[in-house]
């Protein structure tokens, strides 16, 4: 499938070299699956540290994680919302998958575009419902599907 047009913004402060166009495509097919082709999203790719903070900040939870979404208020126009990335983490979790960094790091992306879509995954059934159309959208986006997906969090990448 051809990229649809999107603003995505990415900004790369983890100090890794990233294939930014890769991601920038995932979002945005998953953005047009949905309805929301050329919405505004800014994706940040950053250390643990800095999604260590960020998670404390706005969710009060302590420690690093793959993926955290800020969606926007959602006023007619307005951005969708931003999306950050640990980087270290994401490798970490990839290598645990048995993954390569890139292709978890689309899995990431589009599981945080998902959720500023409104996607949930606090239950099995929604976790099985958002796994699915990950899978539709990486697919979508020419990758390699992973019905088995699953954010490791701290129990492996700690």
């Amino acid at each position: 499938m051809e990229p649809p047009s999107s603003n995505i913004s990415v900004t790369n402060e983890s100090g890794r070299r990233v294939d930014e166009s890769a991601l920038r495509t995932a979002i945005s097919i998953a953005l047009a699956l949905h309805g929301h082709e050329g919405a505004e999203v800014d994706v940040l790719l950053t250390t643990d540290e800095r999604v260590a903070q960020l998670n404390r900040e706005f969710r009060g939870v302590r420690g690093p994680t793959d993926v955290l979404t800020f969606p926007s208020d959602g006023f007619p126009g307005a951005p969708l919302g931003d999306i950050a990335i640990a980087i270290p983490y994401a490798q970490r979790q990839a290598l645990a998958r048995g993954v390569d960094l890139a292709q978890e790091l689309a899995f990431l992306a589009i599981h945080g575009a998902l959720h500023l879509l409104g996607y949930d995954d606090e239950t099995e059934p929604e976790r099985a419902a958002m796994v699915d159309e990950m899978n539709r959208c990486a697919e979508r986006a020419g990758l390699e599907p992973d019905r088995e997906w699953a954010s490791l969090l701290h129990e492996v990448c700690e």
